[in-house]
C-alpha cells in the first residue's frame, strides 16, 4: 500500500490549502475532541450538501441541535456543512494536517480510504452496543449495505444514505405503442424498444442514458453489468472484465445503439443530456438516479420506475451507491463520536420528509413513512428496485481499495463509447480495459 500512501501525500501538496471557514472552530469552542470551558466534551461533525440548500442543512443542524439539549452535560457536537467542491482536498489536507472532524458523511469510497491510512476510528463498540441492547436496528439493514464497510474484520463506516440506479419510462408513450407487457430480460427489452421506434415519431427516442460525456456513464454501464450477474471485479475484488458475461453487456448496447433504440450522438451524453431529452419528452425510458420532475407535471403524471430486467446470464436486479457515516482516529474522544453516530442513525429519520432529500434511507422501516409511500418514484423504487439491490462493487461483498481510481477517472467507460460502432471488436475492447484496470490494481501493490 505504500504506493498508495504516498499518492496521497501527493495530492495534498497539489491540492488547496484548507479554507479557513472550514479549518474555523465555533466561537468559544474547543478544538476537536476537546473541551469547553464548562467541561462539555466538544466534537465536530462535518456533514456534506446532501440535499437542497434551504432545507437540508436546516433539518441536520436541527437533529443537532437536540443532540446536544439531550445531552447538554456531557457532550456538545459542532456541524459544519461541506459543499462538494473539492471535498476530497479539504477533508485530505485536514487529515494530513491533524485538523480531521471527529465524525463525517461523505462519499461512498470515503470511509475505506481512510481506514487504510490509519485515520479511520472502528465503530465496532457502536454495533455491539446495539447487541446489548437487543436493539432493532440491526434487522433493520440489508446485509449487504451494513457489511459494505467492513476493513480488516472492522467497521469503519455505517450506511445511511442510498443513490439508487433506475430506469423510468413513459406511461402513455407505453400504452400509444400497444405495448402492456414490461420486459423482464434484454430480450424482451429490444422488442419493446422496436415497437416503440415503429410506433412513435423518429424524433422520439426508445432509451436514454449518459454516454461518455461524464462520469454517469460508467454509472450506466455498471447497471447494466450487476443485471448479467457480473462487474467490473470478480467477487475477491480483482479485475474481471474478460469474462464472457461482459462481452454479452457490449453486445447489448451495441445492438441498442445500431438499431436506433438511442440517440446517436449517446456516447458523449453526459448525464444532463440524457436527463434533458427525457424531460423535452424525446425519450421514453431514461436509466440513472432519482429524477426530480415537479417543474415536469406532465411526465411525472404519466411516468413509471420499469422493473428490474435480466441480461442473458443474468438475475433481475438494479444497483445503488451508499453513503456512510465514520469517525477519524484522531478525536481526542471516541466515546463520544460512538454516542452521536448512533444516536443519529436512531434518529435520522427527519432528513428525508423535512430535508427534502431525494435518496433512500438505508434503513427499511423508514421507507414506510409517508414521504416514501406517497410519492410515486419513491415508492416504486423501494418496492421494485430494493428487494434486488447490489452495491457498485457487486459481486465483492465490501469495497476495495482500487475502486477509488475507477470511481475517480471512470475508465471502464470506454467500453461502452467503443460499443456504440459498427462491428465492435468485444475482446479487444474488454481487454484494453481490463489492462488498465491491471496497471491501477498494481498501484496499490494488489
Amino acid at each position: 500500500m505504500e504506493k498508495f500512501r504516498k499518492a496521497l501525500v501527493v495530492a495534498v501538496i497539489a491540492s488547496l490549502v484548507l479554507s479557513v471557514t472550514m479549518c474555523k472552530k465555533s466561537e468559544g469552542a474547543a478544538t476537536a475532541g476537546g473541551r469547553t470551558a464548562q467541561g462539555v466534551r466538544e466534537i465536530v461533525f462535518w456533514d456534506m450538501a446532501w440535499g437542497p440548500a434551504d432545507t437540508y442543512p436546516v433539518t441536520m443542524q436541527g437533529l443537532v441541535d437536540r443532540f446536544n439539549s439531550e445531552n447538554a452535560e456531557s457532550i456538545h457536537v459542532t456541524m459544519q456543512n461541506v459543499p462538494w467542491d473539492n471535498f476530497y482536498q479539504v477533508f485530505l489536507t485536514a487529515v494530513t494536517s491533524n485538523a480531521a472532524p471527529d465524525v463525517a458523511t461523505g462519499a461512498f469510497m470515503q470511509p475505506i480510504q481512510y481506514a487504510e491510512m490509519g485515520e479511520g476510528l472502528p465503530l465496532d463498540p457502536i454495533v455491539e452496543q446495539w447487541k446489548k441492547e437487543n436493539n432493532p436496528i440491526l434487522d433493520d439493514y440489508s446485509e449487504i449495505l451494513f457489511n459494505l464497510y467492513k476493513y480488516d474484520g472492522k467497521y469503519y463506516g455505517l450506511p445511511w444514505n442510498l443513490d439508487t440506479r433506475q430506469i423510468l419510462y413513459r406511461t402513455d408513450f407505453f400504452k400509444q405503442a400497444g405495448i402492456t407487457k414490461l420486459p423482464v430480460n434484454w430480450a424482451e427489452f429490444l422488442d419493446v424498444c422496436a415497437q416503440l421506434k415503429k410506433t412513435l415519431p423518429q424524433d422520439v427516442f426508445p432509451f436514454v442514458f449518459p454516454g461518455g460525456g461524464d462520469y454517469n456513464g460508467l454509472q450506466a454501464l455498471i447497471t447494466f453489468l450487476v443485471q448479467n450477474d457480473v462487474g467490473l471485479t470478480d467477487v475477491q475484488g480483482k479485475p474481471d472484465f474478460t469474462n464472457q458475461k461482459v462481452t454479452e453487456v457490449l453486445q447489448f448496447i451495441n445492438a441498442l445503439y445500431v438499431n436506433g433504440y438511442v440517440p446517436n450522438g449517446l456516447p458523449a451524453y453526459k448525464a444532463t443530456d440524457a436527463e434533458k431529452l427525457f424531460q423535452a419528452g424525446k425519450a421514453v425510458m431514461y436509466m440513472q438516479g432519482m429524477m426530480d420532475l415537479k417543474d415536469f407535471p406532465e411526465i411525472d403524471a404519466n411516468a413509471a420506475v420499469l422493473p428490474p430486467m435480466a441480461g442473458p446470464s443474468g438475475t433481475p436486479k438494479y444497483y445503488t451507491w451508499v453513503n456512510g457515516i465514520g469517525a477519524f482516529s484522531q478525536t481526542k474522544d471516541p466515546q463520544a463520536c460512538y454516542a452521536f453516530i448512533k444516536w443519529l442513525l436512531e434518529n435520522e429519520l427527519p432528513l428525508w420528509p423535512q430535508g427534502q432529500l431525494t435518496s433512500i434511507p438505508a434503513r427499511i422501516s423508514f421507507r414506510s413513512d409517508p414521504y416514501f409511500t406517497n410519492a410515486w418514484q419513491k415508492k416504486q423504487v423501494s418496492e421494485l428496485a430494493l428487494p434486488t439491490i447490489v452495491t457498485v462493487v457487486y459481486p465483492s461483498p465490501s469495497i476495495y481499495l482500487p475502486f477509488s481510481v475507477i470511481e475517480g477517472e471512470a475508465m471502464p467507460m470506454i467500453s461502452l463509447v467503443k460499443a456504440c460502432t459498427q462491428n465492435p471488436n468485444y475482446k479487444a475492447i474488454q481487454q484494453e480495459v481490463q489492462n488498465i484496470m491491471l496497471a491501477s490494481w498494481a498501484e496499490f501493490d494488489m
